[in-house]
């Protein structure tokens, strides 16, 4: 039977890899903030050395994210019911890596392009709004996956599909009509070459993935959470 000393030491713990998790999930949205200023810089054509310090800020942000990842997966013991909840949890969150590799790689290109200053390489003043837009529906689907899964609310059962009418599944639908839309515009006018026509498309391409690795993301996250919660507490879950 497990002792009050006992009891009190697995709630320190518990409280502690929660804190850990939430710092991990403040460091993944701090890096779409910089993915924002990082498009918004691009679009606006500002100075090589402006898009390299968002590559830079990205870059260091990931080496904290791996830092922390590492920090609370080596304190959780998988026999525990936040244990097993966490140990759920770090294949998605591999993932959350790899869509802020994506943005770094995307950002790192705005930099490169800035440097040689390609004249097919640029977005339309009638274009800029747009992609602003796309830009900030992508990055509130990652926004709200990471608000979803913080350690508070991943005790509880998650919302259902009705109920959730604004999960990161619905800003990924949104970032696709968007991006569908600029799409249109861009293969409608007749003042763009090709060579700037395809550019543009890669570009709006590329942002539009972010969200749709961040639904990706969810939805794995939401499968293991469902087996995990199963045990917490030692209460099976029909």
């Amino acid at each position: 039977m497990e002792t009050q000393v006992q009891a009190a030491s697995r709630s320190v713990t518990s409280r502690s890899i929660e804190s850990d998790l939430d710092s991990y999930l403040d460091a993944i949205a701090d890096a779409t903030a910089i993915f924002r200023e990082a498009v918004d810089a691009y679009l606006n054509s500002e100075s090589e050395g402006a898009c390299w310090r968002h590559a830079g800020k990205l870059s260091d942000h990931l080496r904290l994210l791996d830092d922390l990842q590492q920090k609370f997966e080596t304190r959780i013991h998988p026999q525990s019911a936040l244990g097993n909840l966490v140990c759920g949890m770090i294949d998605p969150l591999n993932g959350v890596s790899r869509l802020l590799k994506d943005m770094k790689r995307q950002i790192t290109g705005f930099a490169i392009e800035s440097g040689f200053s390609s004249p097919h390489r640029y977005v339309p003043a009638n274009l800029v709004a747009d992609v602003q837009e796309l830009t900030d529906e992508v990055c509130t689907a990652v926004d709200v996956l990471v608000e979803s899964y913080r350690p508070s609310l991943l005790w509880w059962e998650q919302p259902s599909p009705g109920k959730a009418e604004r999960g990161v599944s619905w800003y990924e639908n949104q970032a696709d009509r968007l991006s569908m839309q600029i799409l249109r515009k861009i293969f409608a006018d007749d003042s763009l070459d090709l060579e700037v026509k395809l550019p543009l498309a890669q570009l709006v391409e590329e942002i539009d993935r972010v969200a749709d690795q961040a639904e990706g993301i969810d939805q794995g996250l939401r499968a293991r959470c469902r087996v995990s919660l199963t045990t917490v507490d030692g209460v099976e879950t029909h």
